[in-house]
């Protein structure tokens, strides 16, 4: 008995029966036989990355509180819904948040960003000073904490001697 195509293609990856989400459940056979169908490449983990950039995140399933680990890789995107492909036009690739004219900053706030820049450099300068003193004091206070440790034993060796006497 021949399976058809799309049963072959049924058992490496589908829809959930919520419509919610959609499952790779067989990595090897999706990789070797939906991916180089469809696109350019047989590489998982690119087609993965291909999904998150367009809005799709992984499904983690949850078992009593703890993250189930199953062998299906479960997908959602908000717009990607069974028997719903009016909303499949709304799946976009994401683009950088930052626009490119307002990428480019005016002179007076790269100048107020390089005076900011020069405060810290300057404030920095003045905290590594002041460190480095407080390092020195620091070692010469051990030092005199020594010298008064070693002065207190003699004088506790000696102070026997000086009653009994």
């Amino acid at each position: 008995m021949r399976t058809s195509r799309y049963e072959q293609r049924r058992d490496s990856g589908r829809s959930t029966t919520n419509g919610q989400t959609f499952s790779i459940l067989d990595e090897q056979r999706f990789t070797k036989e939906i991916l180089p169908r469809y696109f350019k490449h047989s590489n998982l983990s690119s087609f993965i990355q291909q999904l998150n950039m367009y809005g799709f995140r992984k499904v983690m399933s949850l078992e009593n509180g703890l993250v189930k680990s199953e062998s299906a890789i479960e997908f959602q995107h908000p717009f990607f819904k069974k028997g719903r492909p009016e909303l499949l036009e709304h799946i976009k690739r994401k683009v950088d948040s930052v626009k490119t004219e307002d990428a480019h900053l005016s002179q007076d706030n790269l100048q107020k960003v390089i005076n900011e820049l020069k405060v810290l450099q300057d404030g920095q300068s003045n905290m590594d000073f002041k460190l480095d003193t407080m390092r020195r004091e620091n070692e010469i206070l051990w030092k005199e904490v020594s010298s008064l440790r070693r002065k207190h034993s003699q004088q506790q060796k000696l102070l026997p001697k000086v009653i009994n006497n």
